[in-house]
C-alpha cells in the first residue's frame, strides 16, 4: 500500500546550496558516507574512538537535528512509502542495534527511491538507504554489512565529532557544517561541482580524520553482524564486488565514483572477518521478496510491455533466483498486470509458513481489493492485527481495506491508536484524514492535513491549515491543543531556519 501526500517545501536545500562557501565543500566531502578515499595507506592505525560524548553536541540537540534531517530528506529526497520495506529495514536495524554498544536514541531506518548503490548516516540515529542496494548485495548478508557500517558511525559519534573538530578548524558556524553534512546525504552534487584548489591544502587533514572513522566503523559493523547472527563475511563480499567495478567507474556504484575502495581496507575486512567462526550465508526469505518487490516496484520497470518482459524473463531465468524472490516477483508482476488469479497462483507456490508473513499479506491485500473483495482483505488483516497492532504494513494495509469498503470510523480508530506511538508516519497520517474527511469531521481532517505538512517541514501551510482548523473546532479543549501545536512549529521553524542560514 502506498498513499502520495504534500511534501511541503520542495527544493529549500536546493536553494541553499548555491550559496555554499568552500569551506563548507570540504565538509561536504568528508560526511558519514560508506567508502572514503584515502591517501598514504601505510601503517593504518585504528583508534579506539569509542563513544563518549561531544562537548559541541548533546545527545538531545543530536536526536533535534536528525528530527530536522527527516524534515529535510521527505522534502528533497525520494523517500520510499512502503510500509512492507519500512518494516523490513526496520527490524534488520533493530536486530543489529541490539547488540552495538552506545545506542543513546531510536533509529530510524528509511528507503530513498534512488537505484544507485548508496547508504548514508546522519546525527541522530537517522540512516538512508537507496533501493538499489537490494540490485547489488547478493546476500542479506552483505545487505546488513552497509546497515551496521552505518548505524556504527552513528554509535562511535563520528558525525559528531566531525562536525566539532570542522568547527574548531574553520570560519562556519556548527550550524552551517550540519547542514552542509545533510546536504551532503540529500545531494552531494553540490560538494563535487564547487570544489576549488582552494580548499586543497584542508583536505588531507579531513581524510585523515575520516579514515580512521572508516576502518573503526568497519570493524565495529563485521562485530555486530557477527554478534546478530549474520555472516560477517558479507562485509568482504560487497568490498570485492565493488572494487571490481572500481575501474570501469560503474555509475550505479555512487560511493565509488568519489570515493574510491581500496585492496588494503578490503585485506583489513578479510583479516578480521578470519577472527570468526564461519557461518552459513542468511536464508532469511524476506530479503528475496525485499528484492524482488524493488526489482518489480522500484526499479524502473514501467507500462505493460516491459512488464511482460519482465514476466518472461522471470519465467525463463528462474535458476539464477530463489524459488521464493522468483514466485513472488511474478505474482506482484501479474498484479500490475490485473493478471489477478495468476497472480493469487504465484503466491500458493511460496511454503506455507510465509502465508502469513507480511510480504504476502500487502499483496493478497492488493490482489483482494483489485478483484472488489475487501470483506476477505479484511477478515484476513484483522488476524494478523491481533498478533502485530503496532506493525506499520498490518496496520495501513487494514486501515487502507476499511477505506476501501467505506468503514471509515473502524479505519480512523486504528490509525488514531497507532499514531499514538508513531505521529510521524506520513502514510497513516494521510490515510486517516481521508477517513476523517470521510466522515465529515473537518476539524480533526484539517488538523491531520496540517500534521502533513509539519512532516516535510512545510510550516508556513502548516500553521496555516492549523489556524483555518480553528473555524471548524469549537471544543475549547481542542482549540488550545491547537494553539499550543503551532507555538511548537513556530519553534521548529526556527531551528531548521537556523541550520539552513548557516549554509
Amino acid at each position: 500500500m502506498q498513499q502520495r501526500y504534500l511534501s511541503g517545501r520542495k527544493g529549500i536545500l536546493r536553494k541553499a546550496g548555491q550559496s555554499l562557501s568552500a569551506a563548507a565543500l570540504v565538509v561536504l566531502l568528508s560526511g558519514g558516507a560508506y567508502n572514503v578515499s584515502y591517501a598514504n595507506e601505510s601503517e593504518i592505525l585504528i583508534p579506539q574512538i569509542g563513544t563518549a560524548g561531544v562537548m559541541g553536541i548533546s545527545v538531545q540537540k543530536e536526536m533535534a537535528i536528525g528530527d530536522f534531517f527527516m524534515r529535510t530528506a521527505r522534502s528533497n529526497m525520494n523517500v520510499l512509502d512502503d510500509p512492507v520495506m519500512s518494516e523490513y529495514v526496520t527490524s534488520l536495524g533493530n536486530r543489529l542495534l541490539a547488540h552495538a554498544d552506545g545506542v543513546n536514541f531510536p533509529f530510524e531506518f528509511f528507503m530513498v527511491r534512488n537505484n544507485t548503490l548508496n547508504a548514508s548516516a546522519f546525527l541522530g540515529g537517522k540512516v538512508a538507504i537507496n533501493t538499489g542496494l537490494f540490485n547489488y548485495a547478493k546476500t542479506e548478508d552483505e545487505f546488513a554489512s552497509v546497515i551496521a557500517h552505518e548505524i556504527s558511525h552513528v554509535t562511535q559519534r563520528h558525525i559528531a565529532r566531525f562536525v566539532e573538530l570542522a568547527t574548531a578548524s574553520s570560519r562556519l558556524s556548527t550550524a552551517g557544517i550540519i547542514g552542509a553534512v545533510a546536504m551532503s546525504i540529500i545531494n552531494p552534487a553540490f560538494g563535487v561541482a564547487a570544489m576549488t584548489t582552494a580548499v586543497g591544502a584542508q583536505m588531507q587533514s579531513r581524510i585523515n580524520f575520516t579514515r580512521d572513522n572508516e576502518y573503526e566503523a568497519d570493524r565495529v559493523g563485521i562485530s555486530l553482524m557477527y554478534k546478530a547472527g549474520l555472516n560477517p563475511k558479507g562485509t568482504v563480499d560487497l568490498f570485492r564486488t565493488m572494487l571490481s567495478q572500481q575501474g570501469n567507474i560503474n555509475p550505479a556504484f555512487t560511493l565509488l565514483i568519489d570515493h574510491p575502495l581500496n585492496d588494503i581496507r578490503l585485506a583489513e575486512a578479510q583479516n578480521r572477518v578470519t577472527q570468526y567462526e564461519r557461518r552459513n550465508y542468511s536464508q532469511n526469505p524476506d530479503y528475496d521478496m525485499a528484492r524482488a518487490r524493488v526489482a518489480v516496484r522500484y526499479s524502473g520497470v514501467a507500462g505493460e510491455q516491459q512488464l511482460k518482459t519482465l514476466k518472461q524473463a522471470l519465467m525463463q531465468n528462474g535458476e539464477h533466483n530463489s524459488a521464493v524472490y522468483q514466485n513472488y516477483a511474478l505474482s506482484l508482476v501479474c498484479l500490475e498486470l490485473k493478471q489477478l488469479d495468476e497472480a493469487r497462483s504465484y503466491l500458493t507456490h511460496l511454503p506455507s509458513k510465509l502465508q502469513n508473513n507480511i510480504f504476502v499479506l500487502d499483496v493478497k491485500t492488493d490482489i483482494d481489493l483489485k478483484d472488489g473483495n475487501s470483506g476477505a482483505a479484511i477478515e484476513r488483516l484483522q488476524q494478523a492485527y491481533r498478533y502485530k497492532p503496532n506493525n506499520q504494513a498490518v496496520v495501513i494495509n487494514l486501515a487502507y481495506a476499511y477505506i476501501e469498503s467505506k468503514q471509515f470510523a473502524k479505519a480512523k480508530n486504528i490509525l488514531d491508536k497507532y499514531l499514538r506511538n508513531k505521529p510521524n508516519d506520513a502514510l497513516a497520517v494521510s490515510l486517516i484524514e481521508k477517513a476523517y474527511s470521510a466522515l465529515n469531521d473537518k476539524c480533526s481532517a484539517m488538523q491531520s492535513r496540517a500534521e502533513l505538512y509539519a512532516i516535510s517541514g512545510g510550516y508556513s501551510q502548516a500553521i496555516g491549515m492549523y489556524n483555518r482548523s480553528l473555524q471548524e473546532c469549537s471544543d475549547r479543549l481542542t482549540r488550545e491543543r491547537i494553539k499550543a501545536r503551532v507555538s511548537q512549529i513556530v519553534i521548529q521553524r526556527s531551528f531548521d531556519e537556523e541550520l539552513i542560514k548557516g549554509l
